[in-house]
């Protein structure tokens, strides 16, 4: 039985919860015993976010803290599932990992490349396995891009374009959303989820532009292009919209068809033939697939070859590419994978 705590527990920590509670009651080899949070107010006041949270499954009551040393000692955790600001990301993980623990932390791994690196090496050094939470890869609307791409069903993608759009998140504890040095922005924190599935999709691109502007905070609205040598790849992540919502989306263009999601549903527009709504399982959300994948490889071993943390660090040395073209006024500049 696999023994987890949540540390932080504000809005994304409603959605881990939930995804635990739901394995649970499937009698997965999981279970969730605490949390942990320096505000005691999270404990009797959800924080609502831009995501559908179906607490449907929920039935455990939670033991609480807000003494992280405490939890640790009276819990004797397997996994820590860290859903703190993006700040605190890398430092809590090092530490969890260097005691031993298991470690899914939610994206950005962390506020910098450099910080990813160390992160990397901790999990290396460690008996305990990391995981980072960029949840797009389990999606099934993304799972079945995956799949007609590697598979070529529609023929060669010829251009690609990705939206994730909403309101500023004023939401968030002492709102360090919109405090660019905490958070990175709309670029490190909501596009990134794009520009780590252009990769998964289609590896890493020769070079890239990217142009931003601000509004509440710096590098609200921003519009990157990757350049690759068969298609033009563009993605938009915009944090202006008005209120609470929130449109996500890609639009593809393959030689035989175009793929669109517009937040909704998937369809499939054949060059030659009628439309259709692919059936795809829209009521699984990508949150509890990504930590159903790694309770599976924690317990029966294997590697985590669909979302490896070192893929994770490579995202965001991306995001400060494409934050370097956009200080520079949108320069193209040239990307290579590095070498971890």
């Amino acid at each position: 039985m696999l023994r987890v705590v949540l540390i932080g527990f504000g809005g994304i920590a409603q959605a881990h919860r939930n995804a635990y509670e739901r394995l649970m009651s499937q009698n997965a080899p999981v279970l969730l015993t605490a949390a942990c949070d320096i505000n005691p107010e999270r404990f009797v006041k959800a924080t609502a976010i831009n995501l559908a949270v179906d607490d449907s499954c929920r039935k455990t009551a939670l033991h609480t803290y807000t003494d992280l040393e405490e939890m640790l000692a009276q819990e004797k955790p397997d996994l820590v599932d860290i859903c703190l600001p993006t700040p605190l990301h890398a430092a809590t993980a090092v530490a969890m990992l260097q005691r031993g623990y298991h470690v899914l932390c939610e994206k950005p791994m962390a506020r910098t490349y450099a910080q990813c690196t160390a992160l990397l090496q901790a999990a290396h050094q460690s008996e305990g396995r990391l995981m980072i939470g960029q949840c797009l890869r389990f999606y099934p609307q993304y799972e079945y891009l995956k799949s007609v791409i590697d598979s070529q069903e529609f023929g060669p993608v010829m251009s690609a374009v990705f939206q994730r759009l909403s309101g500023p998140p004023i939401w968030a504890w002492d709102n360090w959303y919109m405090d660019y040095e905490r958070s990175g922005g709309c670029l490190l924190d909501m596009h990134i989820h794009d520009l780590d599935m252009i990769r998964y999709l289609f590896g890493e691109p020769d070079a890239v532009t990217c142009r931003t502007q601000n509004y509440q905070s710096k590098m609200d609205s921003v519009q990157s292009q990757f350049y690759y040598p068969d298609k033009p790849v563009l993605a938009i992540g915009d944090w202006s919209l008005d209120g609470s919502r929130f449109y996500h989306g890609y639009r593809l263009g393959f030689a035989k068809a175009s793929v669109i999601f517009d937040s909704n549903e998937v369809k499939v527009y054949p060059r030659d033939g009628q439309a259709y709504r692919v059936d795809l399982p829209y009521d699984q959300d990508g949150i509890y697939r990504e930590i159903a994948y790694f309770a599976h490889l924690l317990e029966n071993g294997g590697d985590n070859l669909k979302n490896p943390p070192k893929s994770a660090a490579q995202t965001v040395r991306l995001a400060e590419k494409l934050h370097d073209s956009a200080m520079q006024g949108g320069i193209r500049l040239p990307f290579q994978e590095e070498l971890i």
